[in-house]
């Protein structure tokens, strides 16, 4: 699950290693998503925010802990989800038995996400703070609505939509 991105290529274009031609790269080597593999030991869809089963976090050899198992995250739960670490990029149901591998976005676009309301290009998504499992709000609508300022943004919005719905989202990629 350690991924260290100490150098990042600038280049479009390259040089064959066979021929020593121009080679065009595209975009790819700029692109900053990041991915991580975590496990699930429940249903998790494509799209939806996940965060850091805190039940499942576990001493490892080195005396320290690891925090490998996510699950859908939820504002109102009773146990703690709100430990949010990005956005699943597959729906992938595990279980007790036969933990899953999900494959999150942590930093970067996530597609799908889904929002409970209107969310604007650009506005700051946070948790919905109804409960609304591995849902989204707009932050500036719930801070308007509630005159409260409410929980870190996880992500930003990249596209809008007019009601509950799903958007993209970048992934603010805090810490992990």
């Amino acid at each position: 699950m350690a991924t260290t991105n100490i150098l990042q290529y600038l280049e479009t274009t390259g040089k064959s290693v066979t021929t020593g031609a121009d080679v065009q790269l595209g975009t790819a080597p700029l692109n900053r998503l990041q991915v991580e593999t975590f496990l699930t030991e429940t249903a998790i869809v494509r799209g939806q925010v996940v965060a850091v089963d805190v039940s499942k976090i576990a001493t490892d050899a080195s005396g320290g802990f690891s925090a490998v198992t996510v699950i859908a995250a939820d504002y109102n739960s009773a146990t703690v989800q709100k430990i949010v670490v990005g956005v699943a990029q597959q729906s992938v149901t595990g279980t007790a038995t036969s933990p899953q591998p999900v494959n999150v976005v942590v930093r970067g676009p996530a597609l799908v996400v889904p929002v409970v309301s209107a969310v604007a290009v650009g506005d700051p998504l946070i948790l919905d703070q109804a409960g609304a499992t591995g849902s989204a709000m707009s932050q500036i609508a719930y801070n308007a609505a509630s005159a409260l300022l409410v929980s870190e943004p996880f992500a930003f919005a990249m596209t809008s939509t007019a009601g509950a719905g799903t958007v993209t989202a970048y992934v603010l990629g805090k810490g992990i």
